[in-house]
C-alpha cells in the first residue's frame, strides 16, 4: 500500500482525537496485518470511495472506548457503551475519516466515505493488504487504525 494513502489517516486520526481527548495520541509501530484478525471488544467500519476505495476499521478495547467518549463529554465518566457511547464513538470515526477525504482532496485525490457502521466486537471481511496504524492516549488506551484501501 502506498504510503502516500497511508499518512493522512495517521494525520487526520492524530488531529482528530487531540481535539476530542485533549491530547495527541503517540504513533506506535505501522504494520501490515493478516488474517485471521483478532477479535476487539470495538469495532467501526467506515468505507471510502472514489479515486481511493477501500475500507478503515478503528478498534479499540472497551476500557478505551470509555475512556474516549468520557473525554469528548468533558470528563464525564462513562462505565457502559450504550446506545450514546457507540453514537460517540461512531462520530470520532465520521470525524477522522472526514479528514482523511479532506487531506485526500487537497492531494487531488477524490474521495468521498460512507456513514460509520459501529460494528461492537464484529470484524468486517476485508479484501487485500491492511496496514494497522496503533495510536496510544495516555493511560495506555490504544485505538488501531486497520486501513485496506486501494
Amino acid at each position: 500500500m502506498n504510503a502516500e494513502y497511508v499518512n493522512p489517516f495517521i494525520q487526520g486520526s492524530q488531529r482528530v482525537l487531540e481535539m476530542l481527548c485533549g491530547e495527541r495520541p503517540e504513533i506506535g509501530k505501522v504494520s501490515l496485518k493478516k488474517p485471521p484478525y483478532p477479535p476487539q471488544q470495538v469495532a467501526i467500519a467506515v468505507s471510502i470511495t472514489g479515486e481511493v476505495q477501500g475500507t478503515v476499521v478503528y478498534t479499540m478495547e472497551l476500557a478505551t472506548g470509555l475512556f474516549i467518549v468520557s473525554k469528548m463529554m468533558g470528563g464525564m465518566e462513562v462505565a457502559a457503551l450504550d446506545e450514546l457511547s457507540q453514537s460517540a464513538l461512531s462520530e470520532m470515526a465520521n470525524m477522522t475519516s472526514g479528514n482523511v477525504a479532506t487531506a485526500f482532496s487537497e492531494k487531488g485525490i477524490l474521495t468521498d466515505i460512507t456513514p460509520p457502521t459501529f460494528m461492537g466486537d464484529s470484524y468486517p471481511n476485508l479484501q487485500g493488504n491492511v496496514v494497522c496504524i496503533p495510536l496510544t492516549l495516555s493511560g495506555g488506551h490504544t485505538i488501531g487504525i486497520d486501513v485496506c484501501v486501494q
